[in-house]
């Protein structure tokens, strides 16, 4: 089990449902065309969390090293370019 990785992705998760939260709120954009979609059917943070506790579940069932670390790596980019559009 790659539990370290998975906590970090954990934080990840919660990092980035933060920041689009607050990017939403400052009048920001979804870039991702499926999740704009769904954010305008659906609560954004409803949408978020249901999403990220099916990723970090499939990530846990796996237990695949390489695609956690992979997956933090991407969110790691994700949260940097959030806080960077908050911060703008």
């Amino acid at each position: 089990m790659n539990t370290e990785l998975l906590i970090l992705f954990v934080l990840l998760q919660i990092a980035d449902i933060y920041t689009t939260h607050t990017v939403l709120k400052q009048g920001g954009r979804e870039l991702n065309p499926v999740l704009a979609n769904l954010f305008t059917k659906a609560n954004p943070i409803v949408v978020m969390v249901t999403l990220k506790l099916l990723a970090v579940w499939a990530l846990w069932y796996v237990n695949m090293w390489g695609l956690t670390a992979a997956s933090c790596a991407v969110y790691a980019w994700v949260v940097i370019s959030n806080w960077r559009e908050i911060n703008k």
